[in-house]
């Protein structure tokens, strides 16, 4: 292992080209790229990037896919002193002018060809400094405005070097690239294990959609690292054979007892950990390592802060709370960001009066400290939630709503639990109807808003309620009784398969029944849960479909007539489905019975 003696991430990827040269460092698509022929690529583009105006300090915006490609111009643009500005192709296109707009970057990207670094010239010598901007990623904006994160490099250094000592990271050699690179979820695996002189093996679309690929993806190329969001491994596990590394590191959200026990009954020896962080202090300060054996109780704590950060949980008036107490969590120390771009939101940020010169970091995190010095996460004290790994203000769903001309006032509220809800509640001209309203309002808020950030529900109401100081009460919005978007149904169902495949769905979507035409996606369903129904229907029905199927064909009876289709056997494909019939029949007997029983005692 090499000695720590590097100014910055790029600096240290560079030593491994010279002392590991033939060592496998990203591979992608079945082709492989060394660390010596990844450097040379990276100083190519680099000189590229420079003969079309970058210079140091410079912003540079990459529209690419999860690529090698994406990586190389990721570190290009720290040869040259710039910062990278990763974008999401799912993004709307109204969602990335807005980010380009703001950020006003030097140059974008779009696409690596091979042109692009093939140079005679000698490799670039790296000139980032520790002070330098590494990146910045954009993050949903309470003003309605996404507002960009400033990272620098020393910042992201004392990251992967304390995640390193915390983590292990050097056991890993094989880390699993699983994600968006546009969040800094996957920052932990890119960085921390190329840091490290591993291989970053980057997964294909098709291998984190379902269960089968994402277990034959570990298999085939030994994966023995991953870090991932919790719903989205949880999906990933929905499947015969589900597979996993042999570390696991969660984060971007709360873990449920069910995953835990999932993973205890698949891999019993994988190390896993909680990891904890906002963007605006690097990726992540505090860590666990779990016991499967010990903490499936409750939510998992978080006991270890990373070197030379400070966490502090302070009451109103600013003063740490007492063991046991609630209070909103503070990050200090080495990776607390330069701020956000053009000088926005200074109020989140604070000087640490027991620390002249250091900044705090208002995260709006809720915690409890624990008497070990730990804490243990209990919600957000504004209006910020985590869906799916991203995080999203409501208040900026809100104005995205309010930006429509059938809109008077909005509000939204966020539903935790199994099925994540964004749930908006309305006051708009729906002289058109109802359904037709909710359907315009869907694809405003779809050409403006990643998808995560679209209201499952819409509520509509003639006022909201309102507190004595005249903002919304959010508390009785839940009591509201609106007439909601859902669309009329039939209450029989044809036949026993689309019965089947009806109550598969309302299993997954945590609903206690549905009808033929209600809507997957109206009700709260989303990619992940897509994964888990059809996987639900390949083990139990034997028929498999992909989960863009449900795009097309979101309702029970759409969703049957796929099924259908898609099996060759349709005879035994009823045969299973008489069989569920009966079976669910029966369940729901011996729960009458219990009912009546326990009624009569």
């Amino acid at each position: 292992m090499m000695a720590m003696s590097c100014s910055t991430v790029g600096q240290r990827i560079s030593e491994w080209a010279v002392a590991t040269p033939d060592a496998p460092a990203i591979q992608s698509l079945g082709d492989m790229l060394s660390y010596a022929v990844l450097q040379r690529r990276v100083a190519r583009l680099a000189r590229w990037m420079i003969g079309r105006g970058v210079d140091r300090g410079d912003i540079v915006a990459l529209d690419m896919e999860r690529s090698a490609e994406l990586v190389i111009a990721m570190l290009a643009t720290w040869r040259i002193g710039a910062a990278f500005l990763p974008l999401d192709r799912a993004w709307p296109t109204m969602r990335r002018d807005t980010i380009l707009a703001d950020a006003r970057p030097a140059l974008v990207v779009s696409t690596v060809f091979e042109e692009h670094w093939v140079d005679a010239g000698h490799d670039l010598p790296a000139i980032s400094s520790p002070s330098d901007l590494a990146y910045v990623l954009y993050t949903s904006g309470s003003t309605g405005v996404p507002k960009g994160v400033m990272v620098e490099q020393s910042q992201l250094l004392n990251y992967v070097r304390a995640a390193t000592e915390a983590l292990r990271l050097e056991e890993n050699r094989r880390w699993g690239l699983l994600g968006s690179l546009a969040a800094d979820l996957g920052y932990t695996a890119l960085f921390g294990g190329l840091f490290n002189g591993a291989c970053i093996v980057i997964a294909a679309a098709n291998e984190v959609e379902d269960g089968g690929g994402f277990a034959r993806f570990v298999s085939n190329y030994d994966i023995d690292a991953v870090k991932i969001v919790p719903s989205h491994l949880d999906a990933l596990l929905e499947c015969d054979g589900a597979a996993l590394p042999g570390k696991v590191i969660l984060g971007g959200e709360a873990t449920p007892r069910a995953l835990l026990d999932r993973i205890m009954k698949i891999a019993p020896g994988c190390q896993v950990f909680n990891h904890y962080g906002p963007t605006e202090t690097t990726v992540g300060v505090m860590v666990h390592e779990v016991d499967l054996q010990a903490e499936r109780d409750m939510g998992l704590p978080l006991t270890r802060v990373l070197s030379n950060c400070t966490l502090e949980v302070l009451d109103d008036e600013r003063h740490a709370v007492p063991a046991g107490a609630l209070g909103e969590v503070h990050v200090g120390g080495a990776q607390v960001c330069r701020g956000y771009l053009h000088g926005r939101n200074p109020e989140a940020f604070r000087f640490d009066p027991d620390r002249p010169g250091e900044r705090l970091y208002r995260t709006g995190d809720l915690a409890y400290r624990l008497p070990d010095g730990g804490i243990r996460l209990a919600g957000r004290i504004d209006q910020q939630v985590k869906i799916r790994g991203f995080r999203v203000e409501l208040a900026e769903i809100e104005a995205a709503l309010l930006a429509h001309g059938d809109v008077r006032q909005a509000a939204v509220i966020f539903r935790p639990g199994a099925v994540t809800e964004l749930v908006a509640f309305v006051v708009a001209d729906v002289s058109g109807g109802a359904e037709e309203t909710r359907q315009r309002l869907r694809e405003a808020l779809s050409a403006s808003l990643p998808a995560y950030m679209v209201p499952s529900m819409f509520c509509f109401a003639e006022r909201l309620p309102r507190l004595p100081n005249g903002k919304i009460d959010r508390v009785a919005l839940a009591d509201i009784r609106a007439q909601s978007a859902r669309s009329p149904g039939s209450n029989t169902t044809r036949d026993c398969v689309e019965f089947v495949v009806m109550h598969f769905m309302a299993e997954v979507l945590k609903r206690e029944a549905l009808e033929p035409q209600d809507d997957f996606f109206d009700l709260g369903g989303h990619s992940l849960l897509a994964i888990k129904l059809v996987a639900r229907i390949q083990k139990r029905l034997g028929v498999a479909i992909p989960p863009a199927t449900l795009f097309d064909r979101s309702t029970p009876a759409a969703l049957t007539a796929a099924v259908r289709g898609a099996c060759a056997d349709v005879a035994n494909l009823e045969l299973r489905a008489d069989g569920w019939c009966r079976q669910l029949e029966e369940s729901h007997e011996s729960a009458q019975s219990a009912d009546l029983t326990e009624i009569v005692a």
